[in-house]
């Protein structure tokens, strides 16, 4: 698959090209529910996304977390920064905070992948705990 990229630069008009699944080189496959394990041995879980899987345009999430015994957790704000490393940027506002469900899980509000590629999510516990997702938007 090829994306183009048209863009107006001093005079002339900028043409990129890329083979998308070079873009995407170290993805992950989204599947509801799936987890990583942060430094402290949280489990994050992402329980739902919309759409399905994430994509270019606005997205929200559900994730869970559990301590290392598999307790939810409870109390914190979890937040998400997408960040596209081939490109060097994330989004604007760059941080997404979770909402507190009382029960371990936590609402994302909606941020907007602005264009296919990698993106990586890390997701922010505080106090240098995180895990992080990798995932193709392909548009």
């Amino acid at each position: 698959m090829w994306w183009w990229l048209a863009a107006c630069s001093g005079g002339g008009d900028v043409v990129l090209t890329g083979d998308s699944d070079d873009d995407c080189a170290g993805a992950e496959t989204y599947v509801a529910g799936i987890e990583a394990t942060t430094s402290s041995g949280a489990v994050v879980s992402i329980v739902s996304a919309e759409p399905t899987p994430p994509d270019v345009g606005d997205n929200t999430w559900i994730v869970s977390v559990a301590d290392a015994t598999g307790a939810p957790v409870v109390g914190l704000s979890p937040v998400v920064t997408p960040w596209m490393p081939m490109h060097g940027h994330g989004l604007a506002p760059p941080d997404y905070g979770g909402i507190d469900q009382g029960d371990g899980t936590y609402v994302v509000p909606t941020f907007d992948l602005i264009m296919p590629g990698l993106w990586e999510f890390t997701i922010d516990l505080g106090a240098d705990d995180e895990a992080m997702f990798a995932f193709c938007a392909e548009g």
